[in-house]
């Protein structure tokens, strides 16, 4: 196993900038770990690392709002200037 940082942090805000929609990051998981879900410290070869994002905003219904992402996913929108990050200091 190794360990690995990561960009994003619990409480990192994600703001996309299409949708006019604003995101907190809540937890990250592995998504092939059973619940209950925490935070990691170590990965494995086999991890899907995965963001649950809270998302803030009119255009969204109540059972959407918590939706999860890949932590390459949200990097890839990153680089794509689709998110703009705002780190939780």
């Amino acid at each position: 196993m190794t360990t690995e940082t990561t960009l994003f942090g619990v409480g990192d805000i994600v703001v996309d900038v299409i949708n006019n929609e604003i995101g907190v990051l809540l937890r990250r998981f592995n998504l092939y770990h059973t619940p209950p879900y925490s935070e990691m410290e170590e990965l494995d070869d086999a991890c899907v690392v995965v963001w649950d994002v809270f998302w803030c905003g009119p255009a969204l219904w109540p059972m959407e709002r918590i939706q999860a992402y890949t932590e390459e996913g949200l990097e890839i929108l990153l680089d794509a200037e689709v998110l703009v990050l705002h780190k939780n200091t």
